[in-house]
């Protein structure tokens, strides 16, 4: 099948969207797909002078210098139009792939969709409005809960196959949809890609911040106070015996570091970003990582940062309730807590902290995370259900994937 996939970040970012789409391209190109992808420039905010392979065409985008709900809709809103102007230049397609968020981005496909006369496929990694409700972003009666609200129905009742990445999406979206829409939608879960686990150790980082001497509590991702890194740094200034280190970048990095200074923590280091080698080092060598979501209303988000810490046998200090804690007993290498519960999570750090984890427990707690949340194995599930549902609707599959990100006009010349 020729496939066309519309996301926000492709490779070489390593955000979770980026992640996720560029495993199911793999997998979809090794199975004679011929698949195309557009994303956004900003997947090139960390790599500008990345060389992309022939299928893969980067769209412009308004660039948010900070998050505000004002600048997110104007970079939303852009990356919106310029993937559809892409789109219009590449050939027909049978299927059309598009993920969110940004949710935005399903407008884009559906105009492609409709113009192919494709099959689309709505791929939810969070379900909008519904977090940005549960985050307190903005209210359902905002003018931007209804524009959302608007846009969310159409895609789903558009969608002919929908997929999401934990129990609790599904159940939230089907209750969403009559009771013959709610046979599209499928899980196919997120989890750690493999060949994280297939790095080799930094040894300069293991010295330069003495792993294996007093194995640290670590947080790797957005550096903000939305993030619960407020009540970690209360922890901290309780049990000046434990280490932190902050790994990551973000709009509040500096507010974390003026905080850390302003406590006088000394045992806190706010590190900066780390590349995915060094967050793997980590990982493999400290005591605890933290996992936090922003409140306990978030119950069917499971962030990736949880898969990679269990997937390296790292023990966890996890601030969530509902699907994230399901994933976590499963292993049985960590404790849980409510985010806003102090109290509760301080109690639950102590636990782990003081828990002499045994490299059995470690391991055995990684291979349930590899053989059961591996993406990998999420992106054999997506294709399967591609073919399932839409392979006989179109021509037979080709055996060798093509460069497929070529120009209308271009392909006219060549017919002339």
């Amino acid at each position: 099948m020729r496939i066309l996939v519309i996301c926000e970040h492709y490779y070489p970012s390593t955000d979770a969207c980026a992640k996720r789409m560029t495993t199911l391209v793999d997998c979809l190109r090794k199975k004679g797909h011929d698949v195309c992808v557009l994303a956004s420039e900003t997947s090139l905010a960390e790599s500008p002078d990345y060389r992309k392979p022939d299928y893969v065409t980067f769209y412009s985008a308004y660039a948010m210098k900070e998050k505000t709900v004002i600048k997110r809709f104007l970079n939303n809103w852009t990356e919106m139009q310029n993937s559809s102007k892409e789109a219009r230049r590449l050939e027909k397609f049978d299927v059309v792939i598009c993920t969110s968020p940004p949710l935005m981005l399903v407008l884009s496909a559906m105009r492609a969709a409709k113009a192919s006369g494709a099959a689309i496929v709505f791929d939810v990694r969070d379900v909008w409005p519904d977090v940005a409700y549960e985050m307190g972003s903005f209210t359902k009666d905002s003018i931007y809960g209804k524009i959302f609200a608007r846009i969310s129905k159409k895609a789903y009742d558009r969608a002919d196959l929908i997929t999401t990445v934990t129990p609790g999406k599904v159940s939230k979206i089907k209750s969403k949809l009559s009771d013959s829409d709610a046979r599209k939608v499928a899980l196919v879960s997120n989890g750690l890609d493999i060949s994280f686990l297939e790095q080799e150790e930094q040894a300069d980082l293991i010295s330069k911040y003495r792993l294996d001497e007093d194995p640290p509590c670590v947080y790797i991702g957005n550096i903000g106070m939305a993030q619960g890194l407020s009540s970690l740094l209360t922890i901290a200034e309780r049990v000046e015996s434990s280490r932190f280190l902050l790994f990551g970048n973000g709009a509040e990095k500096e507010i974390i570091a003026t905080e850390v200074e302003k406590r006088g923590l000394s045992n806190v280091t706010v590190c900066g970003r780390i590349s995915p080698q060094g967050a793997y080092t980590i990982l493999r060598h400290a005591a605890c990582a933290y996992v936090p979501l922003k409140n306990s209303s978030m119950k069917d988000s499971i962030p990736t940062k949880l898969y990679e810490a269990l997937g390296c046998g790292c023990p966890v200090l996890l601030a969530a309730q509902g699907d994230s804690v399901d994933v976590l007993s499963e292993t049985k290498l960590g404790a849980v807590a409510s985010p806003e519960n102090k109290k509760e999570l301080f109690d639950a750090f102590e636990w782990v902290i003081k828990k002499e984890w045994t490299s059995k427990e470690r391991e055995k707690a990684a291979l349930t995370i590899q053989k059961k949340y591996s993406r990998q194995a999420a992106a054999e599930t997506f294709e399967a259900l591609l073919v399932e549902r839409f392979e006989g609707r179109f021509f037979e599959l080709k055996t060798e994937a093509s460069p497929c990100c070529v120009y209308s006009k271009n392909r006219m010349e060549r017919d002339d």
